[in-house]
């Protein structure tokens, strides 16, 4: 099973390794998509987690446990039909390929499951059709 995950943290654990616990506890195995730190010691992770799905929800708890706020992230961009003129900039500015067009009728299509929350569509959309939710 394949999930993406938001941790959140803050200056009380950001020393704390996030990789080492899901693979040596939970023998997951996590590929970190994007990650920001600020100033004060909080930030974001998006993380991509490969594993047993037992396994996965045992360590968002053990993850809980130590204070990350975890949050499953489904739907990672968002697109508004009726500003999206369907140009393509997204498409070509993709590194995952989320974005294709419709053969038939070239209308913009989505595939959030490869989506890395990357925000190179959202800069690239001129009309302000994209949304990235974090």
């Amino acid at each position: 099973m394949d999930k993406k995950f938001k941790i959140e943290f803050d200056e009380a654990n950001v020393q704390q390794s996030v990789a080492y616990i899901l693979v040596s506890e939970f023998d997951l195995r996590p590929n970190v998509l994007k990650a920001e730190i600020e100033g004060d010691g909080s930030g974001i992770m998006i993380l991509s987690l490969e594993g047993d799905e037992a396994k996965l929800k045992a360590a968002e708890e053990r993850l809980r446990q130590e204070g990350f706020v975890i949050k499953e992230m489904v739907m990672r961009i968002s697109r508004d039909a009726d500003l999206c003129w369907n140009c393509g900039a997204c498409v070509s500015i993709c590194p995952v390929y989320s974005f294709s067009h419709d053969k038939d009728t070239w209308e913009l299509l989505l595939d959030n499951s490869k989506c890395i929350s990357c925000g190179s569509c959202v800069n690239a959309c001129s009309v302000h059709a994209l949304s990235l939710h974090l």
